[in-house]
């Protein structure tokens, strides 16, 4: 019988387990048609609407975050662990910002926040919370990057290369 989900209401499935592997082996936040694509490789029947109904689950269990960019479709990463990058910041929902590259359209966390926003607000107004995303060109997509690096938009970076986020691999931010 499946082992059920830290939430303990949801079995954990071997489709839910090939989701969140791409999603800890991946340095970005992903598309549900990239999160497909990636689970496919350990469940090979996995379809799109079994990643979507996946999707809901995890997100109401809290395991997965929504990253929503304004004219972009939707993308999905791993919920981070409050004590790796919580800092200043913390909060079961660790807050960080993102990298969207105008090129290959992926989507990469910053685990950095620049602070405060307060000073920017107009007069008397209060900042309840701020989300920032960078824009510009990946590492694979910049002038002068290896063309050993190039990942495709398809792909993920394996756990073991150093250009992935720091906490890829079994573990989560």
């Amino acid at each position: 019988m499946p082992a059920l989900s830290p939430v303990g209401r949801e079995r954990q499935t071997r489709q839910r387990d090939a989701l969140m592997q791409a999603l800890r082996d991946s340095a970005r936040a992903l598309t549900p048609a990239e999160l497909c694509a990636l689970g496919q490789r350990s469940v090979p029947t996995l379809n799109l609407s079994t990643v979507y109904r996946q999707l809901a689950a995890l997100l109401e269990a809290g395991e997965v975050l929504k990253v929503d960019l304004p004219g972009q479709s939707a993308r999905y990463e791993a919920a981070c662990v409050r004590s790796r990058h919580a800092g200043a910041h913390g909060s079961h929902d660790h807050h960080h910002h993102h990298f969207h590259c105008t090129a290959c359209s992926r989507v990469f966390p910053i685990h950095a926040c620049p602070g405060t926003m307060d000073d920017l607000a107009p007069p008397g107004f209060r900042v309840a919370r701020h989300d920032l995303t960078l824009h510009g060109l990946c590492v694979d997509c910049a002038p002068g990057a290896d063309a050993h690096d190039a990942v495709p938009a398809d792909e993920s970076r394996p756990a073991s290369d150093p250009a992935a986020h720091a906490c890829a691999g079994s573990q989560r931010c």
